[in-house]
C-alpha cells in the first residue's frame, strides 16, 4: 500500500553537502573527479568522504592530497549498499551526494543543481545526468543518450501501480538525498548491484518522488569488453529480482524498442562497422540478462564464473553454509 507522505522540509538551498565515494583502484579518474568537486559554486560547506576497499595503486594518496576523509574496509566486507550506509554514518551535514570514483562533474553547477531538486514537492532524491566520455564507442553513446535524456522527469506511483523498472529506476553513480531520509530508508547491503534501483523502490512505495535532473551532469561511461558486458548484465539482472516487477512482455518490449532505436542512431551516423557488430554485441548483453534473470537453474561454482563480483558469491556461499 502506497502512504503519501507530505514534505515539509525547509529551504535547503544552503545545506552543507557530504560527498560520499566508494573506492577501488580508482587512480584513472579519481584526480580529476576531486578536482571537479573542489571547483564547484556551491556556498555551504562541503566535506567528501571516501570508502575505500583496499586500494594499492595510489588511490589513497590522491584523497590524502585531495584532504578527502578516508574510511578503510576490508575487501570482503563491501558491497554497494554497505559502503554507501558507512559514509552516511560518517556524513556531518545534512545532505549526501553519492558519486562513483569515475564520474566527473562536468560543470561548477552539479551540487547547485542536485540540492535544488530537493527542494521540489515531495521529492525525497534526484539522480543526474551521464554524458559518454570522448573515448566512449558509439554503442556506449547510445546507451547514455538513451537511459540518461536531456528531459528531466518526475517518477511517482499511484496505488495498484506496478514497479516496473521504468518506475523505479535510480543511479548511484551520481545521486543525492537529504541525510535523514538516507537513515530512514538505508541501502540494500545484501545485493551484488542496484542498491540503487531498491532504494528508489522503497521511497516510491513510502509516497515520495524521485528526480531525475538533466541539467545536474557528470561524465561517464564504461568500454567494456564482451566478457565483462555479459558479467555487467548478469549481475544487473540478478539483483533486479524482486526489486523490480517487469514481466516477461515488458522485457522483450524494452529490447525491441532499445534495439530499434540503437540501428536508427547507428544508421543516422553511418556507423557501418558498428552495425556489423552490433548483433554479437546484443546477443551477449541479452544472455547476461536472461541467465541472470534465472539463477536458480545454475550451480553456485557457475555463478561465481559468471558475475563480475565474484567475491559476492563466495560471501553468499559462505553465509548460508553458516545458516545451515
Amino acid at each position: 500500500m502506497v502512504t503519501i507522505s507530505v514534505d515539509t522540509t525547509p529551504n535547503i538551498s544552503l545545506a552543507g553537502v557530504s560527498v560520499i565515494i566508494p573506492t577501488f583502484l580508482g587512480a584513472d579518474y579519481l584526480e580529476e573527479t576531486l578536482g571537479a568537486l573542489q571547483r564547484q559554486n556551491y556556498a555551504a560547506p562541503v566535506e567528501i568522504i571516501a570508502v575505500d576497499s583496499g586500494s594499492t595503486d595510489g588511490t589513497l594518496d590522491i584523497l590524502r592530497r585531495f584532504g578527502v576523509t578516508i574510511v578503510p574496509i576490508a575487501p570482503e566486507c563491501f558491497s554497494h549498499g554497505y559502503a554507501r550506509n558507512l559514509g552516511v554514518r560518517w556524513a556531518r551535514n545534512p545532505i549526501v551526494v553519492f558519486m562513483s570514483q569515475d564520474a566527473v562533474p562536468a560543470n561548477p553547477d552539479l551540487l547547485q543543481n542536485l540540492v535544488a531538486a530537493l527542494e521540489l514537492p515531495n521529492v525525497a532524491a534526484v539522480y543526474a545526468r551521464q554524458l559518454p566520455r570522448s573515448t566512449a564507442t558509439p554503442l556506449e553513446t547510445f546507451f547514455q543518450l538513451h537511459v540518461y535524456p536531456d528531459q528531466s522527469k518526475r517518477y511517482e506511483v499511484q496505488r495498484e501501480e506496478r514497479l516496473t523498472l521504468n518506475r523505479v529506476f535510480f543511479s548511484n553513480v551520481c545521486s543525492a538525498a537529504r541525510r535523514e531520509i538516507c537513515v530512514s530508508y538505508p541501502f540494500n547491503e545484501t545485493l551484488v548491484m542496484s542498491e540503487d534501483q531498491a532504494f528508489a523502490r522503497e521511497l516510491l512505495l513510502a509516497g515520495y518522488a524521485t528526480y531525475y535532473h538533466a541539467d545536474a551532469q557528470v561524465v561517464h561511461s564504461h568500454r567494456y569488453s564482451l566478457p565483462r558486458l555479459f558479467r555487467r548484465n548478469f549481475d544487473s539482472a540478478y539483483s533486479l529480482q524482486g526489486v523490480t516487477e517487469d514481466s516477461g512482455i515488458d522485457l522483450l518490449q524494452q529490447a525491441v524498442t532499445y534495439i530499434g532505436a540503437e540501428v536508427s542512431y547507428l544508421l543516422a551516423r553511418h556507423q557501418w562497422r558498428w552495425l556489423l557488430y552490433l548483433p554479437l554485441y546484443e546477443a551477449v548483453r541479452i544472455a547476461g540478462r536472461l541467465l541472470g534473470g534465472h539463477t536458480q537453474l545454475l550451480s553456485r561454482d557457475w555463478l561465481r564464473s559468471l558475475s563480475l563480483n565474484r567475491a559476492y558469491w563466495a560471501r553468499e556461499s559462505h553465509s548460508r553454509s553458516s545458516l545451515s
